[in-house]
């Protein structure tokens, strides 16, 4: 059994660890207001931009078009959002390591782009216990495996409230890629917010851009059987009467133009989005995860006190015995 003094040092450790967890909790739950009206400001402009480019993508002259037109995938990007620091319970794990599966399951290979420390750290070590040597970083911020394969890129480090800046800086290096031919899709990794305690990590394409799936996620021009996406940026639209485009409509510089000036914003509007989710997500888990790190301290706190006046009770006891034994042995 360790001495009282180590018990007292240990109970004192602890309970400094639970002033500071409970003043990490405190500024979670602050910061988590202002990430929840972040959102909501977003939601609006998002869903504006996702009705625009639906109705342009639903003419049929933009099938043929490069951002809509399908292409056979050998390079997928993924664009992974995690946070910069950890200590927010499973929401940097959950979400990594659902990638990790949906990769290992997936036939094309796969380009990462992450925004977010824990992201980066977390595939950079896969890679380098995959390929078992260094890789390199050029000039330009672009990840090469020893075989010379492109395995990631650095689109910078976030910083902790998300801005369209840092969105479109990303949503820029993408389109490079795509129109290029250095990627053939890009989809999104972020998780989305429904409660508190309730938070999924999911994956969505973004390019090319699908019409199909924009009505799903517009939700006015549903088709039988098709059912509501909720991407967790605004509420579900109300549904409109007839087709979304009730007559063609003329674009006046041409629908390869539009587009190309189109689906840039919708990306980085989509990217902005999925990032102010994804932070309000990392301050609800680590709010939770501090909260329970609070009460956990106090149920150890609570044992070790019980210890420490246990073990002293018996030292007490222990020296009224030898008075008493002595004071008996003196008759």
């Amino acid at each position: 059994m360790p001495s009282m003094k180590a018990i007292k040092r240990r109970r004192l450790t602890v309970k400094n660890i639970s002033q500071i967890t409970k003043a990490m909790n405190l500024v979670a739950t602050s910061k988590l207001q202002r990430a929840r009206a972040n959102k909501a400001a977003v939601g609006k402009p998002v869903q504006a931009t996702f009705d625009i480019v639906y109705n342009t993508v639903g003419d049929e002259r933009a099938l043929e078009q490069p951002f809509v037109k399908p292409r056979a995938v050998k390079r997928t990007a993924y664009v992974l959002i995690t946070s910069n620091r950890g200590l927010c319970g499973g929401y940097n794990s959950n979400v990594c390591k659902m990638l990790a599966k949906y990769v290992k399951d997936s036939d094309t290979q796969p380009v990462f782009l992450p925004l977010g420390n824990k992201g980066r750290d977390y595939f950079l070590r896969r890679i380098v216990a995959e390929t078992r040597q260094p890789a390199t970083w050029d000039e330009e911020g672009r990840y090469y495996d020893p075989s010379g394969k492109l395995r990631m890129i650095d689109a910078g480090t976030p910083s902790e409230t998300p801005n369209f800046a840092e969105a479109k800086k990303a949503a820029d290096k993408l389109i490079s890629m795509y129109e290029s031919g250095e990627i053939d899709e890009v989809k999104l990794v972020y998780t989305q917010f429904f409660t508190v305690l309730s938070l999924e990590p999911i994956i969505r394409q973004v390019l090319p851009v699908r019409p199909d799936y924009l009505r799903r996620v517009v939700g006015t021009d549903l088709k039988a059987g098709e059912e509501w996406e909720d991407l967790g940026f605004f509420p579900k639209p109300e549904a409109k009467g007839g087709a979304a485009m009730a007559q063609e409509v003329e674009f006046d510089s041409g629908i390869a133009e539009v587009l190309r000036n189109v689906v840039p914003w919708y990306l980085s509007m989509y990217l902005y989005a999925a990032m102010a989710s994804s932070a309000l997500c990392e301050q609800a888990a680590r709010m939770t995860s501090m909260d329970s790190a609070t009460k956990n301290a106090g149920d150890i706190i609570e044992k070790l006190t019980l210890m420490f006046n246990r073990q002293r009770q018996s030292i007490i006891t222990q020296e009224i015995t030898e008075i008493v034994s002595g004071a008996n042995a003196l008759q």
